[in-house]
């Protein structure tokens, strides 16, 4: 665990240029995909896309609500990372991408970024009443794997697609209430 006290805030407009930062770090590393953030090119179309799907009356077809984070430390100079809980799974989430989808910025892994992201966000499922929660991640990711271990994941089975091929895990939660 980070030695640092780290702590999820939700996107806000004072995060502008951090996340330019972040997303940045992203590209150079040559990962196109980020998740919890996307393509978007402009901090403003980031922001809209989250309002648009943090509500089931504006989400687009197909897609379920969803809530984003970005985990910083105390002194929220950077963001270390990203976290996605989407609030239900429909038949796709259910086969490949699962409830969590979280990303630590390419300078910050390997030190308990991922694994403390993974924890504390999984106290918001827990307050939400989510206490089963599914995780995916590609075989090949063992530091993913880890970090959902590390955090009560149990693994369900292997599926490939394409080429791919990835791991379900369940994490499975008290009730606030015990």
């Amino acid at each position: 665990m980070p030695s640092i006290s780290l702590h999820l805030v939700r996107p806000a407009l004072r995060h502008r240029r951090l996340w330019y930062r972040y997303r940045k770090e992203f590209l150079a590393a040559g990962e196109r995909q980020i998740p919890g953030l996307g393509a978007d090119k402009t901090y403003a179309a980031f922001l809209r896309k989250l309002r648009r799907y943090s509500s089931e009356a504006t989400v687009p077809a197909g897609w379920v609500p969803a809530q984003t984070w970005f985990l910083m430390d105390e002194r929220e100079d950077k963001i270390l990372g990203a976290v996605n809980v989407r609030r239900r799974l429909n038949d796709s989430l259910l086969h490949r991408g699962g409830q969590i989808g979280y990303a630590v910025a390419p300078s910050e892994r390997r030190k308990g970024c991922a694994a403390e992201q993974l924890r504390l966000v999984l106290e918001k499922c827990r307050e939400w009443g989510i206490l089963r929660v599914l995780v995916t991640c590609d075989k090949d990711n063992i530091g993913s794997a880890r970090t959902i271990r590390k955090n009560g994941g149990v693994l369900e089975d292997e599926r490939q697609e394409g080429e791919k091929i990835f791991q379900r895990y369940w994490i499975t939660q008290e009730s606030p209430d015990t």
